[in-house]
């Protein structure tokens, strides 16, 4: 097939993907991407890379980040977990985190689901340490990569990982805050099963940040700083927005292709939310078939576009460009490599 009929069918497909809503967000090949004037930070977000330890399979996602780094120059990237499922995930961590490093932009990551390793180990098993590492091993290289914005965080909080960082603008003015969390792997409780919640002692970190913040910031708990939220695994209320939103302009973006990977137990995070409200929008990752943005309760909950190369057979790989603007609000674009192109369609604002 030529080429040209391939980038044809490629465009087709995520117009046919994107059902209704495509043709107000996808743009077609040619068009440059030039930040809008309002624009004064922007965040790359990229999720589910899943490396596999083969140098020719993991540089066709390196490829994909690249174009995207290339096409947007992002002043920030958050990766939103599942660098890799791999056995040798040190191994993984290693070339990522070089790769990462070589692009000399500041990255935040938050932990997924496979990064663990807890489920991989095996009685009387002897680990590789230049291989195989445990989540604390993960930790220390990761704060010690000179780009890499990780931190520990509490060490009171469960999970690792839990910390922010405040975007500002020239003048130094806090304009939004970044919340990064860890949305922890798999429920403790067999007989429940399924994905794990943010517990409840993470939920009380998340809040007393945010009035922190205020405080520090406006000198008054009450006044809370616009804020984004990244972790990997979904909340409930994810489900519960899509369904409310389908036929409807709280469906801002995209479809659901595949059932939602979020816990069986329903914590009080989303509430928490709702609540303080600071926080204007949710990213996550996870799932990787499902690519929507949906309105609900006035926070925005947008799952990332996976970067999957390797595991999952994906509507298309890509990743969500968010734009925080100088009035503290935010807008998202769609970046998008098709199969076999190096060139990266860029949506529309929304």
């Amino acid at each position: 097939m030529k080429k040209g009929w391939k980038v044809f069918l490629s465009i087709l497909l995520v117009c046919a993907l994107l059902g209704g809503i495509a043709a107000s967000v996808v743009t077609f090949y040619g068009k440059t991407y030039v930040r809008a004037a309002d624009t004064a930070f922007t965040v790359l977000q990229i999720t589910d890379v899943h490396i596999l330890n083969n140098e020719k399979k993991d540089a066709k996602a390196f490829k994909t980040i690249t174009a995207m780094v290339k096409a947007t120059a992002p002043d920030m990237i958050v990766v939103t977990g599942d660098i890799t499922s791999e056995k040798e995930n040190f191994t993984a961590f290693k070339t990522f985190g070089s790769f990462m490093e070589s692009l000399q932009i500041p990255w935040a990551f938050v932990y997924g689901n496979h990064e663990g390793l807890d489920i991989a180990y095996e009685p009387g098993e002897v680990l590789d340490p230049e291989k195989i590492a445990d989540k604390q091993t993960l930790n220390d290289y990761l704060s010690s990569l000179e780009y890499c914005i990780y931190e520990r965080g509490d060490e009171n909080a469960d999970g690792m990982g839990n910390y922010y960082y405040n975007v500002t603008d020239e003048n130094g003015k806090v304009l939004m805050s970044l919340i990064m969390m860890d949305s922890n792997s798999y429920y403790p409780d067999e007989s429940v099963g399924g994905y794990d919640c943010f517990h409840e002692n993470q939920i009380e970190w998340y809040e007393n940040t945010v009035k922190s913040i205020a405080r520090e910031v406006n000198g008054d708990e009450t006044k809370v700083v616009p804020s984004l939220a990244f972790f990997h695994i979904p909340m409930r209320e994810f489900v519960t927005a899509y369904d409310e939103a389908k036929g409807t302009d709280k469906l801002l973006a995209g479809r659901r292709f595949e059932g939602s990977g979020c816990s069986n137990v329903d914590d009080e995070m989303f509430e928490t939310m709702v609540e303080l409200g600071s926080t204007r929008g949710v990213f996550v990752g996870h799932d990787h078939m499902n690519n929507y943005s949906v309105e609900y309760q006035g926070i925005r909950l947008s799952y990332g576009l996976s970067c999957d190369h390797n595991i999952y057979v994906v509507p298309f790989r890509g990743g969500n460009l968010i734009n925080i603007k100088e009035d503290g609000t935010f807008t998202q674009q769609r970046l998008i490599r098709h199969r076999g192109q190096s060139t990266v369609t860029i949506g529309k604002e929304f």
